[in-house]
């Protein structure tokens, strides 16, 4: 008899005698892991049937806010065919997502309403400005589609070549807010084939910015304005603001040489950005 053979035997003869509580506390956890599957299955099917006694069809859809270019109707057209199942399998990001693919809502939000409800709050793209002859531009210089624009007309008008549209927004937008506190608004925003700026404001006067640099030219025209030109505002006609030193003044009408000094050395006195 080889020693394998022995030590076979000796193994089986040893698990034949293993102690009670061993064999008990297999068992128990044997038991414990049975119950353990069983209570996971359990929990998985009663959640099945949970969810399926709630996801309930949808039966309403609410569409909320304030419309000037979106039909509400159209709104509810476009999620009908995205609802597949109940309130509870309803994917609200893809409803979001395609809703906001459509040219005049800028943002939607979609939430759910107990029991078999579903709420949709849209916010309507806002046209800023004009573009060019027709088109129109929102916040961030996307071109919107407007069929009645007649009463869109005071916006102000932007003009450049194609494919500007947001830098030129982007310039409008800066430009718009650093003149507000003078109380001077755009009325319209040129830039040429060679990159040349230029400005009309609300109340009649023209600025030449040129290429370059718009800000701080803005900044330079801005102190001239408030040191002598805001008080001659009816007699300009045009402000040449691309000198570094200073702005130059086309008159709309004739003034006379003393008128002219005085303005002169308002402007010069205090000095200006980028002066020596």
């Amino acid at each position: 008899m080889t020693a394998n053979s022995l030590q076979g035997k000796g193994a089986r003869r040893q698990n034949e005698h293993l102690p009670l509580r061993e064999r008990l506390r297999w068992l128990t956890r044997s038991l414990s892991l049975l119950a353990l599957v069983s209570v996971v299955a359990g929990l998985l099917w009663g959640g099945d049937r949970l969810f399926q006694k709630l996801d309930v069809p949808i039966g309403v859809i609410g569409v909320k806010g304030e419309f000037t270019h979106v039909d509400q109707g159209d709104v509810q057209a476009m999620v009908e065919p995205l609802i597949n199942g109940g309130i509870l399998s309803l994917n609200l990001a893809k409803i979001r997502h395609q809703l906001e693919l459509h040219p005049w809502i800028e943002q939607v939000a979609v939430s759910r309403q107990w029991p078999g409800g579903l709420v949709i709050n849209v916010v309507e793209e806002v046209a800023i400005a004009r573009w060019g002859g027709h088109g129109f531009l929102n916040s961030r210089g996307e071109m919107l589609e407007i069929g009645d624009n007649s009463d869109l007309m005071h916006l102000p008008l932007l003009q450049g070549q194609v494919h500007t549209e947001r830098s030129l927004m982007k310039a409008y937008r800066e430009v718009a807010q650093l003149l507000l506190p003078s109380g001077l608004k755009i009325v319209a925003l040129k830039r040429d084939v060679r990159g040349a700026w230029w400005l009309s404001l609300e109340n009649g006067l023209e600025l030449v910015v040129g290429r370059g640099q718009v800000m701080e030219k803005m900044r330079r025209f801005l102190v001239v304005w408030e040191l002598a030109l805001k008080t001659q505002v009816g007699r300009i006609a045009r402000v040449d603001v691309r000198y570094d030193n200073g702005v130059a003044v086309q008159w709309a009408e004739k003034i006379s040489a003393v008128q002219l000094k005085e303005i002169s050395v308002l402007i010069v006195a205090p000095g200006l950005p980028g002066q020596a």
